[in-house]
């Protein structure tokens, strides 16, 4: 049984030799996985690409990524063209698929890495998907903490968590979402998120 406090890199708090980076603890539990179950609050466009990029090298035969605060904060366009692609990529590839919920606002940080249907570590913290950058572009300058576990107990309430917010109770799959207006890159820039409409979606779909 492991648990290890994970650090961000951003001066002037530089990680210190001994403190290990969410960033690489991420890539290190990727290599040993198969399957991949992520909730987050948010992503960026190019922590998305990254995530995509890293399922494809390293042949992860199942992606679960939920994203929690879209519905009712309202989906920049771009973002949300490039998530329905990328869901549309797994789902062809019989992969997995992006879920957004809509019940309410979704805000936990949680990675599960998976190894033939068993889950064997998990990360838990403050960083969204916007932590995970190609090597070239980790000009980042928001501070994130997380933990690294493999506690058994501590797995399976995460595993058990990750169900939770698949239900279709909860969340439903990216391309159920339609009928409502994109958010422009200006109405991002002055907050005027609040007045966007709500996610519509059909009832009976899954």
């Amino acid at each position: 049984m492991e648990e290890r406090f994970l650090y961000s890199n951003v001066w002037p708090l530089l990680a210190k030799k001994d403190q290990e980076i969410i960033d690489d603890c991420f890539r290190q539990e990727i290599e040993k996985s198969d399957q991949l179950a992520i909730a987050v609050g948010f992503f960026s466009y190019n922590s998305l690409k990254e995530l995509d990029r890293l399922i494809t090298q390293k042949d992860i035969k199942n992606v679960c990524l939920i994203l929690g605060m879209y519905c009712n904060n309202g989906f920049p366009k771009t973002l949300f063209q490039l998530a329905l692609s990328i869901n549309e990529k797994w789902q062809k590839a019989g992969i997995g698929e992006i879920r957004i919920t809509h019940s309410f606002k979704y805000h936990g940080k949680l990675y599960c890495f998976l190894k033939n249907d068993q889950i064997f570590s998990a990360i838990i913290g403050s960083p969204n998907l916007s932590f995970l950058k190609a090597k070239q572009d980790q000009l980042f300058n928001q501070y994130e903490i997380a933990l690294f576990t493999n506690n058994t107990d501590t797995l399976q309430k995460s595993l058990n968590h990750i169900k939770s917010l698949k239900s279709s109770d909860v969340s439903k799959n990216i391309s159920s979402f339609g009928g409502f207006n994109l958010l422009s890159e200006d109405e991002l820039y002055w907050k005027k998120t609040r007045k966007a409409t709500k996610l519509k979606f059909p009832q009976n779909n899954s």
